[in-house]
């Protein structure tokens, strides 16, 4: 059964005074875009900021923030942004959500050293930056609320968990996150400090739902090592891997297994330079004296002598895989012998991209099969076994589902159910739906606050109308009609016949039966308009559109973009 969620009417008054409200402004109902809202009567802050990448049907779209219209009416008093770990879908947005609200940003050093490379290419202050040690604690505004980070392992290095210390007592986040047990960096997820919060008492966790829907528990990375250890030595030619550039820990055993087995190492891509010169200044990757070799001297050595570590993993048209696919890579060609090893896992609705970029390396003569190798990626994200373990270690009186779609979270609110969770503690919420914690435990859901994306596009400095987005895909799948009259100024009548001008559209501009249909509707809407409908060009044209919307409809059960042209007839 589906069910509408009502408004939530009040949600531009502030809190009460004894009221915390929790706003999921992105990221529930969908992977990406993650962004929470933290609201008390004394405290306004945001639990991560990301974007979400753009799909088939968002044509011409570079990337997808949060709308943050809850925050318009409380503009004054937004106090900071804490976030989790460095991913995109957890960062991504910062850049436009900084120049409304330039308030100060709160994370660890790895995850701040990406963000500051994103405030530098947008030209804001990097001193709103304020890194934060492994179990540190931050006053947020006035200090009702203390928030606390804690070490999670995650697929990128210093991710963390936050504790929030609120009147309303202890709210657990936990980001993204697995529980490795022999983490490569020796980092490990801090159950111990995860549990002594649950001693003392957790009021409510908002876990990731990721990977619920895996039984068991994820792999450990270090598992990796086995299958890119065959990767390498059952390649006779060049090794092409491509991962996630903030993967460090994956590109620290590629590191170290390169310098095993003898091959220089190529990197194709910029996010990933720059996410290997961050981890390197902060110390968080080791590399082997002269391994790394620059792409222009690449055909120097013998393809058995080499690695390609590249960006592309999701199949994306400019990354350095791409790149090298096209040829466009000088000195590196891909050929017979070589191999494309994927040691990613496709994020959903990217399978198509990744699987034309595996069929084009075929092409190529390059081998792209996993078979015999073992495992060459390793998820960062938690399987069912871990998110109970998280739920055992707090014992929250409040479980809320967080990060997945509404599937992930039903399953995730399942899973609490199976330990002992009473229905009436675990809170499924979806996009906007407002969350409220009182201090005298009462709990409440009254509503959903306006929520929504904003599309950006790289080339323009304000985000792009969703009307713009409908129009390129109507134009990508059905074409457009052009409809042209030239009116005579003096009498306001049709100085000539109407023109029809079609492109992308079932039916050609030549076909003259076709033509005519259109053209005798359009002249029909034009002359049948009311006088007050005939002086307003904007409601004569919205008349015509209308007119010819409904005719090819009903002949071609198509609807193309129809574009109505009103030209005054030269005297």
């Amino acid at each position: 059964m589906i069910t509408t969620v009502p408004a939530f009417t009040d949600w531009n008054q502030p809190p009460g005074q004894d009221e915390l409200r929790l706003i999921p402004i992105g990221g529930l109902g969908e992977f990406g875009m993650n962004a929470l809202v933290v609201h008390s009567a004394r405290s306004l802050f945001l639990v991560d900021c990301g974007q979400l990448f753009p799909s088939d049907d968002q044509p011409g779209i570079d990337s997808i923030v949060p709308d943050f219209a809850y925050l318009e009416p409380f503009a004054g008093r937004l106090q900071a942004v804490l976030l989790t770990h460095g991913h995109e879908d957890h960062i991504g947005a910062l850049p436009y959500f900084l120049r409304r609200w330039p308030v100060p940003v709160y994370g660890t050093a790895f995850t701040l050293g990406l963000v500051e490379g994103k405030l530098k290419e947008h030209g804001l202050d990097l001193d709103l930056l304020h890194p934060v040690p492994d179990y540190g604690r931050v006053a947020v505004g006035d200090g009702e609320v203390e928030a606390e980070w804690i070490p999670v392992t995650h697929s990128i290095p210093d991710a963390c968990a936050l504790a929030l210390h609120t009147p309303q007592g202890v709210l657990v986040h936990s980001g993204d996150f697995k529980i490795d047990p022999d983490p490569l960096d020796g980092r490990t997820t801090g159950m111990e400090r995860l549990r002594a919060l649950g001693d003392g008492g957790v009021r409510l966790l908002m876990a990731d739902s990721t990977n619920v829907q895996r039984p068991g528990r994820s792999l450990p990375e270090a598992a990796c090592r086995e299958g890119l250890d065959a990767a390498f030595r059952q390649t006779p030619g060049r090794l092409v891997v491509t991962t996630f550039s903030s993967n460090i820990h994956r590109l620290q055993l590629l590191l170290d297994l390169a310098y095993e087995h003898g091959r220089q190492v190529v990197l194709l891509g910029r996010s990933l330079e720059r996410s290997m010169n961050l981890a390197r200044s902060l110390k968080r990757l080791a590399l082997p004296d002269d391994i790394l070799l620059d792409v222009k001297d690449a055909a120097k050595y013998p393809p058995s002598e080499l690695l390609v570590v590249c960006t592309g993993s999701q199949g994306e048209p400019l990354s350095g895989l791409a790149r090298l696919l096209r040829r466009e890579v000088k000195g590196l060609p891909m050929e017979p012998g070589d191999r494309l090893l994927l040691s990613a896992r496709a994020i959903p609705g990217n399978e198509v991209a990744i699987s034309r970029m595996l069929d084009a390396a075929e092409r190529l003569g390059a081998d792209t099969s996993l078979e015999g190798l073992g495992p060459v990626h390793a998820s960062g994200h938690g399987q069912r076994e871990e998110l109970a373990d998280l739920i055992r270690a707090v014992r929250p009186r409040q479980m809320v589902p967080v990060h997945g779609t509404y599937r992930n979270l039903r399953a995730h609110g399942a899973l609490a159910a199976s330990l002992g969770w009473e229905p009436d503690r675990i809170s499924l919420l979806d996009g906007g739906q407002c969350l409220r914690l009182f201090q005298d435990g009462l709990v409440d859901q009254p509503g959903a606050v306006p929520v929504g994306k904003c599309f950006v596009h790289e080339g323009v400095d304000h985000m792009v109308d969703a009307r713009v987005v409908q129009d390129r895909l109507i134009l990508q799948e059905d074409g457009v009609v052009f409809a042209t009259l030239l009116v005579d100024p003096t009498t306001g009548a049709l100085a000539a016949d109407p023109t029809i001008l079609s492109r992308g559209f079932v039916m050609l501009s030549d076909d003259e039966t076709y033509g005519e249909l259109l053209r005798g509707v359009a002249r029909k809407a034009f002359e049948e308009a009311p006088a007050e409908v005939r002086r307003d060009p904007e409601a004569l044209r919205e008349a015509i559109r209308q007119a010819l919307r409904r005719i090819i409809r009903k002949t071609t059960q198509s609807r193309p973009l129809v574009v109505p042209v009103l030209l005054e007839a030269p005297q």
